[in-house]
């Protein structure tokens, strides 16, 4: 049997940051665009937009660096803050799975 875990930074009460937008993100970094992030995840642009506002507000870093379109084009990369935020959130979610998988496991 597997065992899987879902956790969320909460702030006051409210989501701030969790599986979704982690995905997103990595979205982002694969596309090297909110928006093709977004239709990717099967959301709107500006639901995507506003997910990252509300996350860089609540954090307090930046998450992208935003390309302003035009005949090249637009788009967005993850800044340093975002990778390291994301790099440590990924390990602390998978040692808590880990601790939790052998708790579980200690029932059975």
């Amino acid at each position: 049997m597997e065992y899987k875990f879902r956790f969320w930074l909460l702030k006051n009460d409210k989501k701030v940051f969790g599986e979704g937008p982690m995905m997103l993100l990595k979205k982002v970094e694969e596309f090297g665009s909110l928006r093709q992030a977004a239709a990717a995840s099967g959301i709107s642009y500006s639901k995507a937009w506003k997910i990252m506002k509300r996350i860089e507000g609540e954090l307090q870093i930046q998450l992208l660096e935003r390309k302003i379109g035009g005949r090249a084009g637009g788009g967005s990369t993850l800044t340093k803050e975002a990778k390291a935020f994301m790099k440590q959130y990924e390990a602390f979610t998978d040692r808590i799975n880990d601790m939790i998988r052998k708790e579980m496991d200690s029932f059975l």
